[in-house]
């Protein structure tokens, strides 16, 4: 059930107000503070009020869930961030009911609600259809573009997001360092980790050899998320805009850069007999592995920085703290 908190006093009757859905999700954190700087005046749905309030104290809100019909709101446009991430099977009925019958609910809403223009924040993985995310994003996208009668929509198609560049020292989440950790669970390599970050690791470590099934030269697009969270600000108009890299690392130096941080070393071949320890992570990573494929995205960013080694490193080390 949805609880709704008087917010119309913070809203400035001269700004455009905006409904966002997944405001405390990595995206979120970034593009509120980009909407009120442009003048808007967003209104947040949250499941965790107390969250939305230390992140955005000033932000008007919405206790509820995407995945059930909100109650009915005035604001000019909405922008629906809101997404279940997950890769696995395990959870794929909650990955569709928060990715598909979620954006339903929003689609309904915008009609019921007169208003004026939709954000929809799909990704850039809805080809391949390897996954429940990405089926259900694929689904959900589609379903977005039929239903854009009575409202103007934009979609944006980000890659796999990452924290800023400057900001490597907050504890990352996402698949690339779920993926990390796995590598530093088989190899049992985080109290290392732990000991390089402190200063306190003096004797030279030994380097396990560790293979991975891929594309060494494949592409893995990796965009920060303040270069997405840049776009999606400034765009006004309708449409589909692909926010990817448009020069993203190899798989191989990604691979690489990661094993670096946690003194394993990493390489990428396309055929091998597999160890034990290869093994087993490769059936804990299953969901990711066919991202170590590569894969080649348009790109409507014309300029963004390079991901490089140093960030990966060191965002993978503060990740597993």
């Amino acid at each position: 059930m949805n609880t709704f908190k008087d917010w119309t006093a913070g809203f400035r009757m001269d700004c455009r107000q905006v409904l966002v859905t997944g405001a405390t999700g990595q995206l979120g954190r970034e593009l509120i503070p980009r909407l009120r700087a442009r003048g808007d005046s967003p209104v947040l749905l949250v499941r965790d009020p107390k969250k939305s309030l230390q992140m955005f104290p000033d932000c008007p809100y919405i206790v509820g869930d995407v995945t059930e019909p909100f109650q009915p709101l005035s604001v000019d446009a909405v922008y629906h961030l809101a997404a279940d991430i997950n890769l696995g099977r395990r959870h794929e009925e909650r990955t569709w009911t928060t990715n598909y019958t979620g954006t339903q609910n929003v689609l309904e809403f915008c009609a019921l609600n007169g208003v004026k223009h939709l954000f929809y924040v799909s990704t850039a993985y809805t080809a391949g259809g390897r996954n429940p995310y990405e089926q259900s994003k694929a689904a959900a996208e589609e379903m977005v573009r039929k239903s854009s009668l009575s409202f103007r929509t934009t979609i944006f198609k980000p890659g796999i997001i990452m924290p800023c560049l400057d900001d490597v020292i907050k504890p990352a989440t996402g698949a690339v360092y779920q993926f990390a950790r796995g590598i530093c669970t088989v190899h049992r390599r985080a109290e290392i980790v732990r000991r390089a970050i402190e200063g306190t690791l003096r004797l030279p470590v030994i380097e396990p050899k560790f293979r991975l099934w891929g594309n060494d030269d494949g592409r893995l697009n990796l965009i920060p998320v303040d270069v997405v969270a840049d776009f999606i600000a400034a765009t006004e108009e309708e449409g589909t805009f692909w926010l990817t890299h448009p020069d993203p690392p190899t798989v191989g130096q990604v691979a690489r850069w990661i094993g670096n941080a946690m003194y394993v070393d990493v390489s990428v071949e396309p055929e091998f007999q597999m160890s034990a320890v290869e093994k087993v992570f490769h059936r804990l990573a299953a969901p990711f592995m066919p991202y170590l494929e590569g894969d080649s995205f348009h790109s409507d960013i014309r300029s963004c920085p390079a991901i490089t080694a140093d960030f990966i490193r060191e965002s993978v080390r503060h990740s597993l703290l």
